[in-house]
């Protein structure tokens, strides 16, 4: 999406997750130094910064008309039409402790997560590359990808537990055959997607835990367009302003099965 249109949505999406993946891996400073505070007042690390400014020299670089919404930065109004929904490291505290699970996760939309067109979520360990557009199915490294048939004598749900976990999460967890939690939300999220898992459930019980836009735009829609389904708590199809503050539980499935079994 540069100016001259020059470029797709997907081409772009890929050359930020490049960006990304470069600045990481070439980070020779501590990526753990606290160097400011992020849009919700919460700590930034160094590898998120470092992440974050990879893509914005990127979109500067290619003229892109996007706005951004990031995790770190809040809204940047850069004069585009639509939005890029980003968080620069999803699982920051896996990448700092040393687990290998954490990812840059993009989006392009407009005001909600019902209007995202496009997402990718890159495993920055991996590498592997996950991508949607609406209309269009799910990708795994341009392998088309669906979510898993349901079969209750073997599911596997990935759980958010722990000390601000609602107590609701170890219930649910109780319900599976096996658990997982990856804890970066796009990963979990993409888990569904490629039916690795039956089921993601996030139920916080702290509010400033719960789930951003910015974690969830790019998984939502590959879950979607993997067969999947991303619902609130009640079981409704999540939407989620594309905005700075707000914030979401959410259930993702790849059959609605899955969801009344955990009712």
């Amino acid at each position: 999406m540069k100016k001259g249109g020059r470029s797709t949505v997907k081409e772009l999406l890929l050359e930020l997750a490049e960006a990304v993946q470069h600045a990481v891996a070439e980070l020779v400073e501590d990526p753990a130094e606290v160097v400011g505070r992020g849009a919700d007042g919460a700590p930034s690390t160094r590898i998120d910064r470092v992440a974050e400014a990879a893509v914005l020299r990127v979109l500067e670089y290619e003229e892109a008309r996007l706005n951004v919404l990031s995790e770190e930065a809040g809204f940047i109004d850069r004069g585009g039409d639509a939005t890029l929904v980003l968080d620069p490291i999803d699982g920051t505290h896996n990448a700092l402790r040393g687990v290998p699970a954490y990812s840059v996760s993009m989006a392009v939309g407009r005001s909600h997560l019902a209007d995202i067109e496009e997402g990718l979520v890159r495993d920055l360990v991996s590498g592997a590359t996950y991508y949607a557009a609406k209309g269009q199915g799910a990708r795994l490294n341009g392998r088309p990808i669906r979510v898993h048939a349901y079969n209750p004598k073997d599911l596997l749900f990935t759980v958010y537990l722990g000390s601000n976990a609602h107590p609701d999460a170890a219930r649910v967890a109780g319900l599976a055959r096996r658990v997982r939690n990856l804890g970066a939300a796009s990963l979990d999220l993409c888990l569904v997607a490629r039916g690795a898992a039956d089921l993601y459930y996030m139920h916080s019980a702290v509010a400033n835990t719960k789930l951003r836009a910015v974690d969830i735009a790019a998984g939502t829609l590959i879950v979607r367009e993997a067969g999947g389904f991303v619902l609130d708590l009640g079981g409704r199809d999540l939407d989620l302003p594309l905005e700075p503050k707000a914030r979401t539980d959410l259930v993702a499935v790849g059959d609605r099965r899955a969801w009344e079994a955990i009712q």
